[in-house]
């Protein structure tokens, strides 16, 4: 039996309805499909809108937001330079995952305690009110300032546990 004869599988039409009522079975078939699909890209849209609008009026509205810190706010958290020495081995700066080593300005977030490179931490708080490790909220400008006012000296802060 080949293919092209009218008595094949293919064209046999041993089915009890018409082709008219099978095509009208299936666009409908694919139309609900369709409908579904919109139902569930509606959804998901609202409510990716909602969480979106929660996250913007939540944390967002309390410490400033994930908008970044300015720069006299940055600028008024403690720093200090790593004392030459027989001390603790260098410190490692998760932001650029490098050594902070004897010599080099580094910055302490007051909050949380952890310590950069003033450069790395500088660039992230710009884009970012959080610590970098902890995501812990960088203190605001005002409690900066006046924790900057008495700086510790350089020697006598203790390093962070390793």
């Amino acid at each position: 039996m080949s293919m092209s004869s009218p008595n094949s599988w293919l064209f046999s039409d041993s089915s009890r309805y018409s082709t008219r009522a099978r095509l009208l079975f299936m666009g409908l078939s694919f139309a609900i499909g369709i409908l579904t699909f919109l139902l569930y890209l509606a959804i998901w849209y609202l409510c990716s809108s909602r969480r979106r609008g929660q996250r913007g009026m939540g944390a967002a509205a309390e410490d400033g937001g994930d908008c970044g810190m300015s720069a006299d706010a940055i600028a008024a958290l403690p720093t200090f330079t790593l004392a030459r020495g027989d001390g603790p081995p260098a410190l490692d700066c998760p932001v650029c995952l490098g050594q902070v080593e004897a010599g080099e300005k580094a910055r302490r977030l007051p909050k949380c305690a952890h310590a950069f490179h003033a450069e790395c931490v500088d660039a992230w708080l710009r884009a970012h009110s959080t610590c970098p490790m902890c995501r812990a909220a960088v203190v605001r400008p005002a409690a900066a300032a006046k924790h900057a006012a008495a700086p510790a000296p350089a020697e006598a802060l203790p390093l962070p546990p390793v």
